[in-house]
């Protein structure tokens, strides 16, 4: 990417010890030593898979134990910060080491590992509470204690002149390892440094696809679509680990736009030979397959997500209507009314978080929504479209369906919806019986 045309930002850290690890004429990679007191709290976090979250994280809980009693083994107990940059620049002004970076945020440059480390620190020697869901280190501390934290930590909460002596003493020896790759600008590489440093972390699929770019269409797409979509809709989607949403919003997961995806995905699973209860049954395959697809397969699932929003609406209508065929059927688990302890709660579609009367199992609604797959067709022209409106169609066989899979539920799956999601031969009889209804139709137009 042109550096003209580039959002470019910049820190100036003071290092205690900087050196050069590697300089292959490539790239540089710069091990930099500094004081915790000295990390900026704008270092640019684009690039890590994860939003740090140090309320949630239980390592996070360990480093501030350390910070709080001895904070001079952080640099020993901890592995540090990873960043990838456009370029870093070391020089010496007087008896202090330089560290100049440069960041592209553009191809999403910065830390890559050791957010939970960055937001840590910054948390508890600057005071700063963006990743800590607005919460100052008394208060966060104090949820430590509530979690099982020992009694050091309660003497602190109720003392602030012992908490700010510890607070003082950690901003005085504490010390934290950087370290610096450049250049990194292509996504690809990004994505492969932040799998292979985050592995142990157990970084969700997602997460890496995200840093990839493979959503991006999925983001334009929903971006740029008519209410109830546009980026009030983006914002609510959990694109990577941790990440929260606006404030009396509902969250999407990412994970459920994959799986609606790959289940009108023809190609994938063409309707003549493969059943579609494998993306129910192998649900972190489809995820995997969606994140790999490559040359035909990736441009196909272009196709797919472009179709995204009306994908998205007739996934929630079907949702919202289920339960309005029976209002007695056990949608939300498949557990009959005597086995619940307490009155059901509000629900909402999952996607357009639209009231409606009852939450309703996935293994209930998959096998009827990728039934009208069916109608898709892929021409050279048009690209890929529905040949009729997959809703109206629903409308008029609504009952049927639903009737259909709540006898498959009660007498092939013997009451079991995980079952009711693996067999399929549920899939196949609606997706036949779907099939059907639309030849009937041709039919009697031709015959019009």
């Amino acid at each position: 990417m042109n550096s003209d045309s580039a959002s470019i930002s910049r820190l100036r850290l003071r290092a205690i010890r900087p050196f050069k690890a590697i300089d292959d004429g490539q790239r540089k990679k710069w091990i930099v030593m500094m004081a915790a007191r000295d990390l900026p709290i704008n270092m640019p976090l684009d690039a890590n898979a994860r939003v740090p979250n140090i309320l949630k994280n239980d390592t996070c809980r360990e480093m501030r134990q350390t910070l709080l009693k001895n904070p001079e083994l952080f640099p020993i107990f901890n592995g540090g910060i990873i960043c990838t940059a456009n370029s870093v620049e070391v020089s010496q002004e007087g008896n202090e080491h330089i560290v100049e970076v440069e960041f592209n945020d553009d191809a999403q440059q910065g830390v890559v590992n050791g957010g939970h480390t960055y937001a840590t620190l910054i948390n508890a020697l600057h005071g700063d509470t963006t990743y800590s869901g607005g919460e100052e280190l008394k208060s966060i501390l104090a949820h430590d204690v509530r979690r099982g934290s020992d009694d050091d930590l309660l003497d602190l909460v109720a003392n602030e002149d012992r908490l700010a002596e510890r607070i003082a003493r950690a901003r005085e020896r504490a010390q934290i390892q950087i370290e610096f790759v450049s250049p990194v600008a292509e996504a690809d590489l990004l994505t492969r440094i932040a799998r292979a440093r985050n592995l142990s972390q157990g970084v969700e699929a997602t997460a890496l696809q995200n840093l990839a770019g493979k959503f991006d269409l999925m983001k334009e797409v929903l971006a740029a679509a008519p209410a109830p979509f546009g980026q009030p809709f983006v914002d609510r989607v959990v694109w990577k680990t941790n990440q929260e949403v606006p404030e009396d919003s509902r969250e999407i997961s990412v994970k459920l736009l994959i799986h609606i995806q790959a289940m009108m995905n023809n190609c994938v699973y063409p309707p003549a030979s493969k059943v579609c209860n494998e993306v129910y049954v192998r649900s972190g395959v489809a995820i995997r397959q969606f994140g790999e697809a490559e040359g035909e397969e990736e441009e196909h699932y272009r196709a797919i997500t472009r179709l995204l929003p009306q994908l998205i609406k007739l996934y929630d209508h079907i949702y919202a209507s289920l339960p309005e065929v029976d209002p007695a059927f056990p949608w939300a688990d498949g557990k009959p009314d005597r086995e619940r302890k307490r009155k059901a709660p509000a629900a909402f579609t999952p996607f357009l978080a639209r009231p409606c009367s009852s939450k309703v199992f996935s293994a209930f609604v998959w096998p009827i929504y990728s039934a009208f797959r069916t109608l898709l067709v892929d021409d050279p022209k048009k690209g890929l479209h529905f040949r009729s409106d997959p809703s109206k169609l629903f409308d008029e066989m609504k009952t049927e369906l639903a009737t259909r899979v709540m006898m498959c539920f009660r007498d092939g799956a013997h009451g079991m919806a995980q079952q009711l999601g693996r067999d399929k031969e549920v899939w196949l009889r609606l997706q036949d019986r779907v099939e059907r209804e639309v030849e009937i139709q041709d039919r009697l137009l031709k015959r019009a």
